[in-house]
């Protein structure tokens, strides 16, 4: 009844769980992006391209240094990226049919930022100019305040993401607090947190902490936003095709739809070295397609 409540309530308090007029097109219900990092070995031009080519109309990018494109030689995309530079970006999305609709903000970012507001806003208002909607990122729990005051001053989004038990930065101070989701949910629900400030689930991460990927979605319930959906491999725990590995995609999708998250499913997937690399993230977006509806 709790989690019930609380996710009642989120619907209602949130502009942004309401479906916006420039969103980019679903596909069965859901906002399915690319996500930057699985071609972080090109450019971000060249993310756009294989979005749309995998059936994606979204993407998520990542402010951590990838190249912008061939033809801007060593232009990365970061919050320091010229006005220029970010115009080209945008036109290059808006002529492919690929909307930036979500950027992730890096460990070593954080520990830059630090307490510095003026630092972390340089991120929000390059995301204002290229029209994401929200960020993603693992701020440390004493950057949450920070965090929020920006998420209601800009009106966007924040995951937090959470990547599998024993990762290691030096800002956190000590173990690593978010591998299990489940838990900042509790924190943030605990501290009443602005209900645009929640999480992304990473299922391959969960998967790989040891927990049960469906019954963590279920117990976050009201503050899931967006979710980086993957399989993993039962053996090696690499990232697999869905519906392949260990992980229930299709229970965990079925628990999504339920709590109808306000952001989208990112494809992010680092078997970099598959030879059917294409095919591959083709198949993520089928497997999404195909899911039966209530």
């Amino acid at each position: 009844m709790l989690k019930l409540a609380f996710h009642l309530l989120a619907l209602v308090a949130c502009p942004f769980a309401a479906t916006l007029a420039d969103e980019p097109p679903r596909i069965n219900g859901f906002i399915v992006a690319g996500h930057a990092w699985s071609w972080g070995r090109g450019t971000v031009f060249e993310a756009i391209d294989a979005s749309k080519a995998a059936g994606c109309h979204a993407l998520e990018v990542f402010l951590m240094g990838q190249k912008l494109s061939a033809e801007t030689g060593d232009m990365v995309l970061d919050e320091t990226m010229p006005d220029e530079a970010l115009q080209k970006l945008k036109a290059k999305s808006t002529a492919s049919g690929v909307k930036i609709i979500n950027a992730y903000i890096g460990q070593k970012q954080w520990a830059r930022i630090a307490q510095d507001e003026a630092q972390l806003r340089r991120f929000f208002e390059m995301g204002r100019r290229l029209g994401v909607t929200g960020f993603t990122g693992e701020p440390a729990e004493s950057q949450w305040d920070l965090v929020e005051k920006l998420v209601k001053e800009f009106d966007v989004t924040f995951s937090i993401h959470n990547h599998a038990k024993g990762f290691e930065a030096e800002y956190f101070g000590g173990p690593y607090p978010y591998w299990d989701p489940a838990q900042t949910a509790a924190k943030l629900q605990a501290q009443k947190r602005d209900a645009r400030l929640g999480l992304c689930l990473d299922t391959g991460h969960a998967a790989r902490s040891g927990l049960d990927v469906t019954a963590v979605a279920k117990a976050c319930a009201g503050r899931i936003i967006s979710a980086h959906l993957k399989d993993v491999a039962r053996v090696k725990l690499h990232d697999v095709r869905y519906g392949t590995g260990m992980v229930d995609v299709a229970a965990v999708l079925a628990e999504l739809r339920r709590q109808q998250i306000p952001g989208h499913i990112a494809l992010e997937y680092e078997q970099f070295d598959s030879p059917t690399f294409a095919e591959d993230i083709r198949s993520l977006v089928d497997f999404i397609r195909i899911q039966p509806t209530p």
